[in-house]
């Protein structure tokens, strides 16, 4: 069974896990752990750590920003636990968080495949947009 922990600076991850249950319903395998200005490296991977309770799950940590504290922190839990199936995506946001959520049946690597692809579908500029739509017509 796969379980993803969001992980961000302050109070995002618990708040984009409640806006992807406003529009996927419940997530159970989901985990929130945020990261406060008063703490270091090693209490956010305690709190990941405490997150990933269920020995049997593979778990896809999805963090806030590349190389920031809480990616760095959910890499070396990763790097820690090398017996379990554990990977670490950067650059959270909710369409990845739903997209995510829509895909626990599957695999971890399709999983983290997919989720590393959804950036380039999801980013728009408007005046970009425009543009292309009406080179299409």
């Amino acid at each position: 069974m796969n379980k993803v922990i969001l992980v961000a600076h302050g109070k995002l991850a618990h708040e984009m896990k409640n806006s992807a249950e406003m529009i996927f319903g419940g997530l159970p395998n989901f985990e929130s752990v945020e990261f406060l200005k008063e703490e270091g490296l090693d209490t956010i991977q305690e709190k990941i750590t405490a997150a990933m309770q269920d020995d049997e799950s593979s778990y896809l940590i999805l963090t806030d920003l590349f190389c920031g504290t809480p990616y760095n922190a959910s890499c070396a839990v990763a790097m820690k636990n090398p017996e379990r199936e554990i990977d670490v995506v950067s650059g959270m946001s909710l369409p990845i968080v739903l997209e995510v959520a829509s895909m626990l049946g599957n695999s971890l690597q399709d999983i983290v495949n997919h989720a590393t692809s959804i950036p380039c579908d999801t980013v728009k500029a408007f005046k970009q947009q425009v543009i292309e739509e009406e080179e299409d017509f």
